[in-house]
């Protein structure tokens, strides 16, 4: 009876029962929430994803513009964008913890949650070890623990491809085609690359996204490339395309489909443009894992 009294007392005064949690986001720094996360928004869709994979889907109450979230998802309200965040309606959420990208959201909006007093978990995953932490944080903030564990554990267990023993096999990664776009070394398409038994052929290059030149590009049309360009019709090639536009917990899957598509073209004898064919067929993943 006096427990209930507790709880009813803790709800009145806005609060909900629980301990204090703490972690560190990507940069280093350190967000603390006096109980886990009741209510959550994201401002990336890679966020949301991340959300999703430790359990804590329910605490949603504003997820980020431009994914392709689970229907169970479709009436909650979207928050940022390609422009600046909309401030007053982020407030009318009343979030505990946003999730938000260091670099794909603007630097002042996210200042001036912090300004507010509510809590920002802000990743920038310079690696896929850096997904597994961020996993990890984010199921310490929201009270999932055990299943952002198990998250953690089943995405680095499925980034074990056996192509990273292959002989390594340069690429062209193609971001749009005019103009000419593709990706240096300082983006996370290298790590899922060398694990499938890839190079990408401008992974020297401290730089992003960029354009190149059309003589350069043309200059790798020998080569293996792989398209980031989405069509948005459902077929295989979007579907990698769209797997790889975000440093989410399903990276994993565009591991193994790179890989399984490296064996192919090891075990036919020919080094072909990545082509992901129709009746494709993942690799065993293993028990239990949500990717």
């Amino acid at each position: 009876m006096k427990q209930g009294l507790a709880a009813t007392a803790l709800l009145l005064l806005g609060c909900a029962p629980g301990h204090a949690v703490e972690t560190h986001d990507d940069l280093g720094n350190r967000v603390s929430l006096p109980r886990p996360a009741q209510r959550i928004v994201t401002l990336a869709p890679h966020a949301t994803e991340l959300v999703l994979a430790v359990g804590a889907g329910s605490r949603l109450v504003g997820i980020a513009a431009g994914g392709s979230e689970p229907d169970a998802l479709s009436s909650l309200p979207r928050i940022g964008g390609p422009g600046g965040l909309d401030r007053e309606a982020l407030l009318v959420l009343q979030p505990d913890l946003v999730v938000a990208w260091q670099s794909g959201n603007r630097a002042t909006d996210l200042d001036w949650i912090t300004d507010t007093g509510i809590a920002v978990f802000r990743t920038e995953p310079a690696s896929l070890n850096d997904i597994s932490h961020a996993l990890r944080g984010i199921g310490e903030l929201s009270g999932t623990r055990r299943q952002a564990e198990a998250a953690a554990q089943a995405f680095e267990r499925a980034l074990a491809a056996p192509c990273r023993h292959l002989p390594v096999q340069p690429v062209y990664v193609t971001v749009w085609e005019r103009p000419a776009m593709t990706v240096g070394g300082r983006h996370w398409i290298n790590a899922v690359l060398k694990l499938a038994g890839y190079r990408n052929v401008f992974d020297q290059l401290n730089r992003g996204v960029f354009h190149v030149a059309p003589e350069a590009a043309e200059g790798h049309a020998g080569l293996p490339h792989i398209s980031l360009i989405r069509s948005f019709d459902l077929s295989s090639n979007d579907r990698l395309a769209d797997l790889l536009s975000r440093p989410g917990p399903r990276l994993a899957e565009a591991v193994q489909m790179l890989c399984a598509q490296r064996l192919s073209a090891t075990t036919a004898g020919r080094q072909s443009k990545v082509q992901i064919d129709s009746d494709y067929r993942p690799l065993p993943r293993p028990p239990g894992s949500p990717l």
